[in-house]
């Protein structure tokens, strides 16, 4: 019986050490991959945008320089919300729960609703934020000089 007490709780000592490494592994899987993902986004844009003869019509370099805040923006505020969700769910000891009116989310839930929280407030604020009309003149002045 005593065997069986001490043999389960070294498994269980095994299961919290492997959860703990394949967590820790898939975060900074998530924030290598994000990171080389923005690298290559802006070094796309920042080669297109210092030598436009290497990519002449570039549907996507249009894209970006039409559509700036739907471009970039969404992607920076999905990114900036998950850092948020990241750094609080490595800071803490304990994993993340919200209580609100009366709800209570433990698990998955609770960094879930925190990245779109966070994820809604950036991209309504760049969106009260952003000088939509300036842009629109602005973008296509610079789309037709790109595409020349």
């Amino acid at each position: 019986m005593a065997a069986d007490k001490h043999l389960s709780s070294e498994s269980t000592v095994e299961t919290k050490s492997a959860s703990t490494f394949l967590r820790s592994t898939a975060t900074w899987g998530v924030i290598v991959g994000t990171a080389l993902w923005t690298a290559f986004f802006f070094g796309y844009i920042i080669v297109g945008a210092l030598f436009p003869t290497l990519i002449p019509d570039s549907w996507f370099l249009r894209l970006v320089i039409e559509h700036p805040g739907g471009t970039i923006g969404i992607a920076i505020s999905a990114m900036s919300a998950f850092s948020v969700v990241a750094v609080l769910d490595v800071l803490s000891r304990d994993p993340l729960e919200i209580k609100f009116l009366g709800f209570e989310l433990k698990g998955a839930a609770g960094p879930v609703l925190l990245w779109v929280v966070c994820f809604l407030a950036l991209v309504a604020g760049g969106s009260a934020l952003w000088d939509k009309k300036g842009l629109s003149q602005e973008g296509k002045e610079i789309a037709l000089s790109v595409g020349k």
